[in-house]
């Protein structure tokens, strides 16, 4: 079982990279709290048919087979500069990571590189307004500092928000989008890899009142058993229905798992430490 202790080797390898990188031109890239993403690239003289083309990135190995091409148009009072808008659910971005290259001429691919991008609208507030269902697209820089899209497009999802630890009691803020949480509504903690009979821990949601979606829960790690292992949140919106796995996708932060880092705290006769995996989804580990 491949675990998430630490980052896969370079995922955000850029496939198709110009040799030049210094000559490759900046794109700048700007969000609202619609879900509205919009691209702007400089583009030398009068390209006929210019476009941008987004890529999904696939696993190591395997060929590309999934892209959007996206036709460029001139951007208003900004000479040679053109620009290109996505639409909250227009394309339907499938989760994950795309790259962006622009296309001035022919099928000539140029790899982009990041340049402004206005992530302000993805404030904490971000959140409250978001609608079903969620379609995410975050602009953000590779590790090798090329610009690609982070995609995610969920029915129903539990969007994490503060999360604390006192006395060996994780206590997380969340708010569903989709759904609503009904009679039966709780929260699991379910072992990787235990399978569909595998160890569950259960928790009560505390469901703040006036239909906001709004809720809390808490889970005394030391309940954990003591062996090592990954052990993913989850939420049952009503007794019998689907889980929903609990993650933090509404923000600027592209990738949650270096920058969010919690303390491990004691659990029973191990250490028990929450946070978030490479696809921003919310887990404990046990050492």
């Amino acid at each position: 079982m491949t675990t998430d202790t630490t980052p896969a080797p370079g995922p955000d390898a850029a496939p198709g990279a110009a040799p030049d990188k210094a000559s490759l031109p900046h794109a700048d890239a700007s969000a609202d709290p619609e879900g509205r993403l919009t691209l702007e690239v400089p583009l030398p003289g009068e390209p006929a048919e210019p476009a941008l083309l987004l890529v999904l990135r696939p696993k190591k190995g395997e060929p590309e087979t999934v892209t959007h091409r996206l036709p460029l148009a001139p951007a208003p009072g900004r000479p040679g500069r053109w620009r290109t808008e996505l639409a909250p659910d227009t394309p339907a971005l499938e989760e994950g990571r795309w790259d962006v290259f622009a296309l001035p001429a022919g099928e000539e691919r140029l790899r982009l590189l990041p340049g402004l991008r206005d992530l302000r609208a993805l404030s904490p507030g971000y959140a409250a307004t978001a609608a079903a269902p969620l379609a995410v697209r975050l602009p953000y820089a590779t590790k090798d500092r090329y610009l690609a899209v982070r995609a995610w497009r969920r029915r129903v999802h539990a969007e994490a928000g503060d999360l604390t630890l006192e006395g060996g009691t994780m206590t997380v803020e969340a708010r569903l989008i989709g759904a609503e949480p009904g009679e039966g509504a709780e929260a699991l903690l379910k072992l990787r890899g235990g399978g569909k009979d595998g160890p569950v821990l259960r928790a009560p949601l505390a469901v703040e009142p006036g239909g906001s979606g709004t809720f809390a829960f808490s889970f005394g790690l030391s309940a954990l058993p003591p062996e090592p292992g990954f052990w993913d949140v989850h939420v049952r919106p009503a007794a019998g229905g689907p889980r929903v796995r609990v993650g933090r996708l509404l923000d600027d932060v592209a990738d949650k798992k270096p920058l969010f880092v919690y303390p491990a705290v004691p659990a029973g006769e191990a250490t028990a430490r929450p946070y978030y995996t490479v696809d921003n989804d919310l887990s404990v580990e046990v050492r």
